[in-house]
Order: C-alpha cells, then structure tokens, then sequence
C-alpha cells in the first residue's frame, strides 16, 4: 500500500477543509492516494517541512512563508497561494472593553477601526482581558503585530495584566474560543473555528470583526500558502500543482452549516515569494 501524506495545516484541518480539498482532488482526478491531515500550526507546519517530517503543508502568512522559503529554496519548492481565510476579534456579550457592535453575522470593519478596537482592549479597563495563544501561530504574530501597531511595542504576557497567555498543551484556536467563552475574554479566532464550534462553546460571546473579501490589504485577511519538499511522493507534488490551479474551483464551494468559510486566492498573487 503507498504510503499516507501527511497534509500540515492547522485551522482549516480542524473544520474539515483540508480533507474536502484532498478528497476533491481524488475525486475529479479519478486518482486514489492516500492523504490525511497532520495536525499543526503555521510554526509547527514551518518546522515539520524544516526538518522534512511532512511533504506538504499549508502554512499562513505571506512574509513568514516566503522568509521561511528563503531558508529552505534548496529542499521546498516555491511555495503557492492557495486561500484566505477571515480573521475574527471575538470577545464577550457583556463586551466590557465597550467595542463598538457593528451587527451582521460577519461584521467587517475597515484597518483603522480594527486598530482602534484592540487599542481599546489594550488600556485593560473594566477587567478586559485579551487571551494569545502566545504559540508563534499566525493567529499569535498577527494579533502581536496589531498590539505593536496601536502600542508602538509588542505586548508582554509578563507585565500586561490585560493580555494573559492560554495555559496548558493545547494551544489550538478551538481550546482558545473555549476558554474565552468560559472566561469572558477577547481574543483573536476565525471565520472557519467560530462556524465549526459547537453553540455551547460560543454562548457567552459574539464576532465584534471580521476580515472582508475587497480589500486585499485587509489587516484580518489571512493567506495560506501551500508549501511541498522537492522531494515529497508524487501524490504529494500533484496535489500541491491541483491547489493552485484547478483547485481554486473548490475553495468557495466549501461550506460548513451554510457558511462559506474560505475565498479563492488572488490570482495576480499564485506565487508570492518569486521574488524572494
């Protein structure tokens, strides 16, 4: 029997994207090989490959990718852009940090009104608190990125009361919505997790923001590139050459509770690092 490929991806593994992407690879190809999902966040990903533990994954963030490409040009082949995905500021319904409520199931707000929300989750009044995952995920460097935009620092789980790190093993975006449910903490999910959480796990919170579709530059669009080792099984190199070609035909089909959850990659941006 060939050998399983291992897919390394985080979010979008939790909510069953990747596993629709490779069994509609499968499917219109009339192939059969054998892919699961590893579990991984884009640091963990960026590793795995690193070390050549998996032969394909799909990491987030164009620099990072393409900086890590950079290291990694004799073993990686250049990586593609494959989707977004749509970054959330949730937090509670008691909403203490008094965020504006923009309503709508998908709330969007421009980068200066996305940047004066978490100023205001900065200043800690009323017992607001931000939970990191403080895991170098991409959910970790863009929320850090946005605190140093607004702080003119990176915040510090050491000295900022209001910004505390999630605790245990289990660093992944769904045990972070969790705790912050439980706890009544803001915190920075995604459109895939917030759909795919059971009600039970949301009850005491709401979306405040989340990333839109028309502005490219949008501060909560995260990209997600895919990423395969020159050496990696065929399976693994036609998948990788389907993502970001006929594969863009099924990034938006994909829905979970009626919710589309990801948008096609733009396609003036298939291969982002080319210059690198």
């Amino acid at each position: 029997m060939e050998d399983i490929i291992k897919v390394g991806n985080g979010g979008a593994g939790i909510v069953g994207f990747v596993a629709f992407m490779y069994t509609k690879f499968n499917e219109v190809n009339g192939t059969n090989y054998n892919f699961e999902w590893y579990k991984s966040d884009t640091e963990e990903t960026i590793k795995a490959l690193s070390d050549g533990s998996i032969p394909i994954g799909w990491p987030y963030a164009i620099e990072r990718v393409c900086n890590a490409y950079k290291d990694n040009s004799e073993t990686w082949s250049e990586p593609s852009y494959i989707f977004r995905d749509h970054f959330a500021l949730v937090g509670p319904k008691t909403n203490n940090a008094n965020l504006p409520v923009l309503g709508g199931s998908h709330p969007h707000a421009s980068n200066d009104e996305v940047y004066a929300m978490f100023k205001t989750i900065s200043e800690g009044k009323n017992n607001t608190v931000f939970l990191t995952r403080d895991d170098l995920s991409a959910t970790n460097v863009l929320e850090r990125d946005i605190f140093k935009h607004v702080l003119g620092r990176y915040p510090d789980t050491k000295t900022d009361a209001w910004y505390k790190p999630l605790t245990g093993d289990k660093h992944y975006p769904d045990t972070t919505l969790e705790v912050s449910n439980e706890k009544g903490y803001y915190t920075l999910s995604d459109r895939g997790i917030w759909t795919w959480a059971d009600p039970d796990k949301k009850t005491n919170l709401q979306i405040f923001c989340e990333a839109g579709d028309s502005n490219p530059d949008d501060i909560l669009l995260n990209a997600c590139l895919a990423v395969v080792l020159k050496t990696a099984p065929k399976a693994a190199q036609e998948f990788f050459k389907w993502l970001s070609n006929d594969g863009q035909n099924y990034v938006e089909t994909y829905k979970l509770h009626g919710d589309r959850l990801f948008s096609k990659a733009p396609s003036t941006e298939l291969f982002p690092c080319k210059d690198c």
